[in-house]
């Protein structure tokens, strides 16, 4: 047979396996994808149909880890444990009746692997829920490795999407009638579109990373690192820290929502998500100034278009041509940058009668072409003869996670604020400053609601979607020989070596000091890391009560030769101040009114840098370091605890934070604190920005040493 006839033969086999997948497995947004890739991008189908059972596991495996972490309807708390040590069974039930003899015996017949731990959850009287679980980390995660298995009289069944899981957990639930049904649906939703997205990544991820150890071997390169490192010295218009902001191919690392892309079809996720390279023409908007608001960073804010004019040289001309013919005049209107999406998608239906009356007037001429980040919504421009000096953060209505991306008046209005205020805490603070470094906001853009049209309905969509932040762009921060890596792609599969990027940096960091031992490496590597970003974030709380957004996307850090040299931190939209530890300080500030930015609140400050600095941040490079290296949590924390206890003895020092750091000491030591329960907020009722968890702290035992 010839190569050209079994390629066909393949292609046949292939064709005849994904038609009979789509007739009879296939979920509406898995069709809907399908269809797109069958139109526009045939050569992917096939890899799309098999990256689909890995797409479902991993929103499912995201969603039974969150579960078991805040214990929904107490799938941890009442759950069993069936350990397997080869033909041995141990079950820690209280006594093995009909039910349980009913379920070993029909485990029996379908085989379970040696060395992992089985929680087994009763459903009903006669089936069982079965989460295999190979270790459970600090603050409760939960690693689920393995098949998820339903138990009835029937025998076993494998669970194939999370959407599965939810209905097996709504069943259950609706004797006790504990949450909404509307909840449960609208999540249901939300996984079968991210499961398909999910799918998606995989399928692109698989031709991009073959397309890109072509190209390193050609060039004799072995790493990740060595790619980028090559690429910016033979193109200086090369942006590095976008090349790895755009390898978010699995997203969140916990977020069960990690792909869900709510409203947008399947070529407006390919267009313009970072793990598609994407790319977004960002264009401009003119808000008529009696219905703006703006904020810049230049003492004359009165011209409200100078600060974008100045950026981008050729808005100007495309502006007056357009608006002249309109007969308007530039003067009379704000100019705000637009995700294209969101000008073609959801502008004419919220701005529909402002479009009308020419409050709104979009400006076609003129577009800036961008990458998208790991945010999606925030896009750096591409390099024309020199680096972009800001990124775009632009509002797009759409639900990501469990937010849609839209931009309030707060954010776009404190941006200003909060970087003068920063700016000026750096100034104090020369012991931070080289190493912890601001990516400050320069400008922010929005619609304005009249005070008595209120923020409700139709009108608080008006004030959140037409806005915008313009931020300094991470690449200008960079040196020739350095690479600035988004915390969220440090646990990114190397497209070169199919390493994670942090496996990269600690080889390299170990070659670099001739470190035989990688144990060792990974260790000092952790070590400095963290040296770097928390003298920063707990330094900003203790001193002046800001709390910082600190996790893995919003922390920049950068490496030279695999070291951490310093963290740019970045996105103030998060932040919260504890307001009576700022007023200490001859700070002026005046934030925006009704600002969610400035609490009263200690417990809310603490949380915001608990959960996202010690948990979501640390946590993860903790886990990953354990699993790669060999080295065990404890010794990883008591070295966090160190460099904390460091930290807050020299705070404590200076007698005016004394009682501050007593304070925040406490409650980060404390026994157990609040995890962000990510499953758990998608079941609450709409309107509750937080849910929480409480979990296990692992800072505590090293604390108890300390007393």
């Amino acid at each position: 047979m010839s190569a050209s006839s079994t390629q066909l033969l393949e292609r046949d086999v292939l064709h005849t396996v994904y038609r009979n997948f789509r007739q009879e497995y296939m979920l509406e947004d898995e069709l809907k994808v399908l269809t797109f890739l069958e139109t526009n991008y045939p050569d992917m189908v096939p890899a799309y149909v098999f990256s689909l059972a890995r797409g479902r596991q991993g929103i499912l495996r995201r969603l039974a880890g969150a579960m078991l972490r805040e214990d929904i309807m107490g799938l941890t708390s009442s759950s069993y444990d069936l350990y397997i040590i080869d033909s041995i069974q141990a079950l820690n039930v209280p006594a093995i009746d009909e039910y349980w003899q009913m379920v070993i015996r029909t485990l029996h017949t379908y085989g379970l692997e040696s060395g992992k731990i089985y929680k087994l959850y009763p459903l009903c009287e006669r089936e069982c829920l079965v989460i295999p679980v190979t270790r459970t980390y600090a603050f409760n995660r939960v690693e689920v490795d393995g098949v998820i298995l339903h138990v009835s009289e029937d025998g076993v069944r494998t669970i194939e999407h999370a959407v599965e899981l939810l209905q097996l957990m709504r069943h259950k639930e609706e004797a006790h009638n504990e949450i909404g049904q509307s909840a449960w649906v609208k999540l249901a939703e939300e996984l079968v579109n991210g499961s398909a997205n999910l799918a998606l990544s995989y399928a692109y991820w698989k031709q991009k990373k073959k397309e890109l150890q072509k190209k390193a071997d050609e060039h004799g390169i072995t790493t990740t690192i060595d790619w980028v490192l090559l690429q910016k010295m033979q193109d200086r218009e090369f942006d590095s820290s976008l090349f790895f902001e755009q390898l978010s191919v699995e997203g969140h690392n916990l977020h069960p929502g990690t792909k869900t892309k709510i409203g947008m079809e399947p070529e407006d996720v390919f267009r313009y998500a970072p793990e598609f390279d994407g790319v977004a023409d960002i264009h401009f908007v003119g808000i008529h100034k009696d219905y703006a608001e703006w904020v810049v960073i230049e003492e004359n804010e009165e011209d409200a278009n100078a600060f974008l004019f100045k950026e981008y040289p050729e808005l100007p001309k495309a502006v007056k041509r357009e608006f002249a013919e309109h007969e308007l005049s530039v003067n009379d209107y704000v100019l705000v940058p637009v995700h294209p999406w969101q000008l073609e998608k959801a502008l004419p239906d919220i701005y529909h009668q402002e479009i009308k009356e020419q409050i709104v007037v979009p400006i076609r001429g003129m577009m800036v072409r961008s990458g998208a980040t790991s945010s999606f919504r925030t896009v750096v421009p591409f390099a024309n003869g020199e680096t972009p000096k800001h990124a775009i953060k632009v509002a797009v209505n759409s639900q990501m996670t469990s937010t849609v991306r839209s931009i309030s008046a707060n954010t776009t209005n404190n941006a200003t604020v909060f970087t003068r205020l920063i700016r000026s805490i750096m100034q104090q603070e020369q012991d931070l400053v080289e190493k912890f470094v601001p990516v400050c906001e320069c400008a922010g853009f929005n619609f304005k609601i009249k005070e008595t049209e209120g923020l409700t309905g139709n009108h608080k969509l008006k004030s959140r979607n037409l806005s915008a932040v313009l931020r300094e762009n991470v690449e200008s921060f960079v040196a020739l020989d350095e690479v600035a890596i988004v915390g969220s792609s440090l646990f990114a599969e190397s497209p070169i070596t199919e390493k994670l990027i942090l496996v990269e940096l600690i080889e390299m960091y170990a070659e670099k000091r001739k470190e035989t031992s990688l144990r060792k490496a990974a260790f000092q590597f952790v070590s400095e890391y963290v040296s770097i970003a928390l003298p920063g974030f707990l330094t900003l709380m203790v001193k002046y009560g800001i709390g910082l957004e600190g996790h893995l996307q919003n922390s920049v850090m950068v490496f030279k030769d695999g070291r951490p040299v310093r963290m740019l931190f970045r996105d103030w939209g998060g932040t919260r101040i504890y307001r009576s530890r700022l007023q200490q300080h001859q700070e002026q500030v005046q934030f925006y009114p009704g600002s969610v930015t400035v609490t009263d609140s200690l417990k809310e400050m603490h949380n915001k840098v608990f959960y996202t600095v010690l948990q979501n941040h640390c946590g993860e490079l903790v886990l990953q370091v354990c699993k790669h290296f060999g080295l065990g949590e404890g010794e990883l924390w008591q070295e966090i605890h160190r460099i904390c206890k460091k930290v807050f003895d020299q705070l404590e020092s200076l007698p005016h934070y004394s009682e501050s750091v007593r304070i925040d000491r406490k409650a980060l030591y404390q026994a157990e604190v609040d995890h962000k329960a990510l499953a758990k907020m998608r079941l609450e009722p709409e309107g509750k920005e937080y849910s929480y968890a409480i979990v296990p702290n692992p800072l505590h035992e090293f604390s108890r040493k300390e007393e």
